[in-house]
């Protein structure tokens, strides 16, 4: 009786919809959902930048400057170099 016991409860712990694989399938569920969440976040802070380059000129200018190191006619850049 008892060895019947133990295999049933191996059976329902191990199987393939035993409650280990749940366990993992739920851990897996969360998991994704937290990275959907994470990724919707991104999404929408891209979404509000596309906005603001579409729109906002001083936008349009911060990105010119910083990421593609533009400058507006007349101006000079000078660059700092720090010695250690």
């Amino acid at each position: 009786m008892s060895i019947t016991v133990l295999i049933i409860l191996l059976v329902l712990t191990f199987s393939k919809q035993g409650f280990y694989d749940h366990y993992i399938q739920k851990k897996n569920l969360t998991e994704l959902e937290n990275r959907i969440d994470s990724l919707k976040k991104v999404n929408d802070s891209l979404s509000t930048e596309i906005k603001l380059l579409k729109s906002d000129t001083n936008k349009i200018e911060q990105v010119a400057r910083e990421k593609y190191g533009l400058i507006k006619p007349g101006e000079r850049v000078y660059k700092i170099r720090i010695e250690k």
